[in-house]
């Protein structure tokens, strides 16, 4: 089976790229782990002075894969229990820790997005340092419509980015924007034309940063870092509590199945 997630390197120039197009990335647990893996070796390479993160084929990433008969789905609808809640919890904080990981790399990073960026997918390109999108790129944070909490960073980094007011509307309205509407409120750094546009200056962006003193731009990341991240393993655990309560969830299966089914869903708070 191809690796689900790969790094390489050219010149002073690491990828990240995401490889599982025919589910547009969708993220699982293996997926997960396989960005994990990918994120170890760009921070062990001593050659990468950069690091360009992208999916590959249509999509950036899609979010959660709810393929009903896939592990994530099977996951979310177990019965509830104390053991499925600690489970759960531990899994949550397991893939914080991954996407953490990716922020903290010494190199600046660049997410390249294309076509969709949703959910998870976001929660992952908002840990980048930087990000450009192709035109028309679509983002969302749809848990609350899944009848989820967004528990892997995004609530904690997304008001960094964009405010804490449009972080909320994000996170509450669940709503699709655009990569114009992405830009105009900074969670992208430009929009380009195309994909191919978007390759291009990734790649020159990236170039242009790996041309500078190494140890002078890690200087400068580390500092943003020190002073971004007080507290945040805090917010992210209590954050992953948080979720822990409502999953599963009578609203959560309901949720669910409307989406599936392509309908609205009744909800009772229950």
């Amino acid at each position: 089976m191809a690796e689900l997630c790969l790094y390489q390197r050219q010149e002073h120039v690491g990828r990240i790229r995401l490889n599982r197009p025919e589910k547009r990335n969708a993220l699982d647990l293996g997926m997960w782990e396989a960005i994990g893996r990918a994120v170890a070796q760009a921070a062990d390479d001593p050659e990468a002075r950069v690091v360009v993160v992208s999916g590959e084929g249509k999509s950036f990433c899609a979010g959660l894969n709810l393929d009903p008969a896939g592990e994530m789905a099977q996951h979310i609808m177990e019965t509830a229990s104390a053991a499925q809640k600690e489970r759960f919890f531990e899994t949550v904080c397991r893939v914080q820790d991954i996407h953490t990981a990716l922020e903290r790399l010494r190199q600046p990073t660049i997410a390249l997005i294309q076509g969709h960026c949703l959910g998870a997918g976001l929660e992952l390109a908002v840990c980048c340092d930087l990000r450009l999108a192709s035109a028309g790129t679509q983002f969302a944070l749809p848990e609350a419509t899944l009848g989820l909490i967004t528990d892997v960073g995004g609530l904690q980094r997304l008001p960094r980015i964009v405010g804490p007011t449009k972080a909320r509307e994000i996170a509450f309205l669940a709503r699709r924007f655009d990569a114009d509407e992405a830009l105009a409120m900074g969670l992208l750094n430009q929009v380009c034309a195309d994909e191919a546009a978007l390759e291009k200056t990734g790649l020159e962006w990236a170039a242009e940063i790996a041309a500078k003193p190494p140890l002078a731009v890690w200087g400068a990341k580390a500092v943003f870092l020190h002073d971004e991240q007080e507290g945040l393993e805090a917010k992210l655990r209590y954050n992953a509590a948080r979720n822990t309560m409502v999953v599963p969830s009578e609203d959560l299966k309901e949720a669910l199945l409307a989406f599936m089914q392509k309908r609205p869903g009744q909800y009772h708070g229950k």
